[in-house]
């Protein structure tokens, strides 16, 4: 498994998401970001 992949996530698009991540911005933890949206722990408002 890859560092940093909760058990139960697809490793190609938390692959993916790392990637992005990194090209995007360069000062965050990747691996906490991918984790955060993948796993449904965000603070988006529900209406």
């Amino acid at each position: 498994m890859p560092r940093g992949v909760k058990k139960g996530l697809n490793t190609k698009k938390f692959d993916r998401c790392v990637t992005k991540v990194r090209r995007k911005s360069g000062k965050v933890n990747p691996y906490a970001v991918c984790n955060a949206s993948m796993s449904g722990k965000t603070k988006h408002k529900k209406r």
